[in-house]
C-alpha cells in the first residue's frame, strides 16, 4: 500500500522538513526540465518497445528424472523450436534445438563442454541489486544459466564509483561522490559539471557500453523506459562482434529499485535472465555470461533528513565555507543513506549527529584512528600492517564482541588484539556491519582524494541528500550508502564457472583477481573509455 508523505514504515509519522524549492525562477527551471525529461521518456518508450526477444515464459515446463526440462517457442510459430535442460541441482546444462521443425530438439549442445577460449565473455554490471534478491530469484527457478551467487561486500559508503573503481581497477576517486569539500581553496567543489564528465568514474574507460550521463536523471525518472533503452543499445553493441569481451554497466537498474524498491529489482533480474538466455541461445552456447553489482539497496522506504534545518535548530551553522568552530558543512548530492560533513569539531558534531532518531553510527579519522560512536558507545578501528585492531572504549557500536570471542578461542587474535585483515572479513561476511573494520579504516585513508571529516551512517528508514535531488524524488522507495548489511551486499554470479566456492565472499578490489583467473584473460577488459 502507498504510503502518506511523512510516514516510515514500520515506524512512527516523522515530519520529512524537505526544503522548499526556492524562487519563482528556479520553480520555472525545474517545471522546463520536467516537461524535457517527459517529452525524452516518451521517445524512449515508443523507440524501444520490446527490447528482449527472447519469450517471457516458455511453452512447456516438464520434469524428468535428470531434471527440468523447458521448451520455448522463440519464431513465433507456436511450435517450440528451444529447449533447456536442467541437471539434478537445477542449472541449465544442455541446451537443443529443432532443426526439422517438428517440435522436437534434434541437435543438442552441452553447455559446460563448451571451452572458455573459443567463446566470447559478457560481462553485465547491474547497479544496486543486492546478493539476498539474486538467491530468492534463483530458489523460483530464475537465472537458472548461471551457478550460485556470492556475496560482495561493497565500499563504505557503498557507492557505484567507490566500488566500481576497486572492481575495474579505477584511478583513485575524487570523493565519494562527485561533491566534495575543498580544504585548501575552502569551498564546496564539484557536481553536476563533474557528473556528466564522468570525473568520478575512471572505472567506464573499460566499458564497452554504458549510457550517456544525460541518461542518469532519467533513469531516477523513468527507470523502466531508460533500462529497455540500455537493453536495446547493449544488444547493438553485442551484434558489433568487435571484440572477446563486452562489459557493460546499466544505470536504469538503478532507477528501478530506487523508485520501485523490490519490485523493481526483480524486473532487472528477469529481464537480464531472458537476455543472457537469449544470447546463450542465438550463439549456440559460444558466450559465457558474468554478472555483479556494485552494492545492495535497503528495501525499505526512506524518509529524508535535512541536516541544515537539524543543524540550525541546534545552534550550528550550516554553511559553505568554515569559519567558525561549530561550522559544519554539509557534503550533499544523491538521496543515500548516510551523509557526510565537514567541520573543524568532529567529536562535537558526532556527539549532535548521534542525537538524531534516524542516524545508527557515526564516524571520523582521530589521529592514526578511526573512531566510531553509537548512541551509548564508542570504539576505535587501528591498522597495523595488514593487521586490524577494534578497542572499544565505551559499550560495542560494531556488536563485534562475540566475533572477538571466537576469534580469540580460535587462536586468530595475537596479544595486542590485532587479527589479520583477511580473518576479520571471514569472521563479518554475514554480520550485521560486514566488514566494517576495513571499510571504515578506507573511508579515511586511500580511498579517495577529498574524505570528509564526519560521516553518518543512518538506519534503514531514512536518506539524507540534497534538496534539490529532494524535490525530483519525493519519493524514495529504496537507496543505499549505510554500513548495514543489505546495502553492503553485492553479489557476483557467472555461467562458466562457480566463481567462488559456497559460503566464501569477496571484496570488489577481489574481483580482478577473481576474473582473470576465472576468464583466463587481463582484467579489466578494454572499453571504449566513455558513456554512450
Amino acid at each position: 500500500m502507498r504510503q502518506e508523505l511523512g510516514q516510515v514504515r514500520d515506524g512512527p509519522r516523522i515530519p520529512r522538513h524537505v526544503t522548499p524549492g526556492g524562487t519563482a525562477s528556479m520553480v520555472y527551471q525545474r517545471l522546463v526540465l520536467v516537461l524535457g525529461a517527459m517529452a525524452i521518456a516518451i521517445v524512449l518508450v515508443v523507440g524501444c518497445a520490446g527490447p528482449l526477444q527472447f519469450p517471457a515464459s516458455p511453452l512447456v515446463a516438464k520434469e524428468t528424472p535428470a531434471g527440468l526440462v523447458r521448451s520455448y517457442d522463440t519464431n513465433a510459430d507456436r511450435k517450440a523450436d528451444y529447449f533447456t535442460y536442467q541437471d539434478a541441482g537445477g542449472r541449465i546444462v544442455r541446451i537443443g534445438y529443432d532443426a526439422k521443425g517438428e517440435g522436437a530438439a534434434t541437435e543438442f549442445v552441452d553447455l559446460d563442454k563448451v571451452p572458455f577460449a573459443g567463446c566470447r565473455h559478457v560481462i553485465l554490471i547491474i547497479d544496486g541489486v543486492g546478493c539476498e534478491v539474486v538467491e530468492a530469484m534463483r530458489q523460483e527457478g530464475r537465472l537458472r544459466l548461471f551457478y550460485p551467487p556470492s556475496p560482495v561486500i561493497s565500499t563504505f559508503p557503498a557507492m557505484t564509483d567507490l566500488a566500481l573503481t576497486d572492481a575495474l581497477r579505477g584511478a583513485e576517486c575524487v570523493s565519494y561522490e562527485v561533491v566534495h569539500y575543498d580544504r585548501e581553496a575552502r569551498s564546496v567543489a564539484g557536481g553536476d559539471a563533474d557528473y556528466l564528465s564522468l570525473k568520478n568514474e575512471s572505472w567506464v574507460k573499460s566499458l564497452a557500453y554504458r549510457a550517456g550521463t544525460l541518461m542518469d536523471p532519467l533513469a531516477y525518472l523513468y527507470p523502466d523506459a531508460v533500462f529497455d533503452k540500455e537493453l536495446g543499445d547493449f544488444r547493438k553493441v553485442f551484434e558489433r562482434r568487435d571484440r572477446s569481451d563486452v562489459a557493460a554497466y546499466f544505470v536504469g537498474t538503478a532507477g528501478l529499485g530506487t523508485r520501485q524498491g523490490l519490485q523493481g529489482q526483480r524486473k532487472v533480474l528477469e529481464a537480464v535472465d531472458r537476455l543472457t538466455e537469449e544470447l546463450v541461445q542465438k550463439t549456440r552456447g559460444m558466450v559465457k555470461v558474468t554478472m555483479f553489482s556494485d552494492h545492495g539497496h535497503t528495501l525499505t522506504r526512506g524518509e529524508r533528513i535535512d541536516f541544515r534545518k537539524y543543524f540550525q535548530d541546534h545552534g550550528w551553522r550550516a554553511v559553505d565555507r568554515l569559519e567558525k568552530p561549530r561550522d559544519v558543512v554539509p557534503i550533499e548530492y544523491g538521496i543515500i543513506t548516510y551523509a557526510a560533513f565537514a567541520t573543524d569539531s568532529r567529536p562535537d558534531l558526532a556527539a549532535l549527529l548521534l542525537e538524531h532518531l534516524g542516524v545508527d553510527l557515526v564516524t571520523y579519522p582521530e589521529g592514526d584512528r578511526v573512531v566510531v560512536e553509537k548512541k551509548g558507545g564508542k570504539a576505535y578501528v587501528e591498522r597495523r600492517g595488514n593487521r586490524y585492531r577494534y578497542v572499544a572504549a565505551a559499550g560495542d557500536p560494531l556488536e563485534l564482541a562475540p566475533v572477538i570471542e571466537k576469534m580469540k578461542a580460535d587462536s586468530c587474535v595475537d596479544a595486542e588484539g590485532f587479527a589479520d585483515d583477511r580473518v576479520w572479513f571471514e569472521r563479518t561476511l554475514l554480520h550485521k556491519y560486514p566488514d566494517a573494520l576495513d571499510r571504515l579504516w578506507r573511508a579515511f585513508n586511500d580511498m579517495v582524494e577529498h574524505a570528509p571529516d564526519v560521516v553518518a551512517s543512518l538506519k534503514e528508514q531514512y536518506c539524507a541528500g540534497s534538496a534539490s535531488r529532494a524535490f525530483w524524488l519525493p519519493y524514495v522507495a529504496s537507496t543505499h550508502g549505510d554500513l548495514g548489511r543489505k546495502g553492503s551486499t553485492a553479489f557476483i554470479m557467472s555461467t562458466a564457472w562457480p566463481v567462488l566456492p559456497p559460503g566464501v565472499g569477496a571484496r570488489h578490489r577481489d574481483l580482478p583477481a577473481l576474473l582473470e583467473k576465472l576468464t583466463g584473460r587481463p582484467w579489466p577488459p578494454q572499453g571504449e573509455g566513455k558513456g554512450k
